[in-house]
């Protein structure tokens, strides 16, 4: 059996993410979050706390194998970070921003730019994971939408952002792919957008 916790588990894409992985037999899930007794998921651990809180995290990583973090804070993922060095946990995937690197193309960087604001993709989990000792994956997400399409462009780092969507049904399976070792991509940080999205000038649902 595999432990795989999930922090943030509230937001969006673990609705997505957790019927997928309850498909899988071999896996125990942990989920984490402010109120993570009211989630609506059978056969799962539910703990409730401050990601932000050390001792709130101690107790929910210790014993994990794959830490799934569906948020992007550098100040808490630093936290993460620490609490996994201290109890031997190394498996990490972290949902983040594009742009952290400038790396998005045109004629998508300039939209991009002007919705997201000139700092958001600074201060993010990316630096924090890259100086980590831990077996990370940071997911440079384009622009989400909800939708069946499950297919995505995994890109590493140091190649162009082309893309200008991508379902979150096609993150969480790329999130399952990595925790069932469909995919592998340790210490990387990926871009992750949907086929047929390059080179448009900004998503279709905008």
């Amino acid at each position: 059996m595999k432990n795989i916790l999930i922090l943030g588990a509230g937001g969006q894409i673990p609705r997505f993410l957790m019927p997928l992985l309850q498909e899988q037999m071999d896996l125990n899930i942990t989920l984490f979050g402010r109120n993570a007794e009211r989630l609506p998921y059978e056969n799962v651990v539910k703990i409730s706390g401050d990601a932000s809180n050390p001792s709130d995290l101690e107790p929910a990583i210790k014993g994990q194998d794959v830490v799934y973090m569906n948020f992007d804070s550098k100040s808490v993922t630093q936290v993460v970070v620490d609490v996994m060095n201290k109890t031997g946990v190394k498996r990490i995937l972290q949902a983040g921003v594009l742009s952290v690197y400038g790396e998005v193309a045109e004629p998508f960087a300039s939209w991009n730019s002007r919705m997201m604001g000139g700092s958001v993709a600074r201060n993010r989990g990316n630096e924090v994971l890259e100086a980590s000792d831990l077996d990370y994956t940071y997911m440079r997400m384009t622009w989400l939408y909800n939708g069946k399409r499950d297919d995505y462009v995994a890109s590493p780092k140091g190649e162009p952002f082309l893309g200008a969507q991508i379902t979150r049904q096609a993150i969480a399976q790329y999130i399952l792919d990595n925790i069932i070792g469909k995919r592998n991509d340790v210490k990387e940080s990926i871009g992750l957008w949907e086929p047929g999205s390059e080179y448009k000038a900004k998503p279709d649902f905008y």
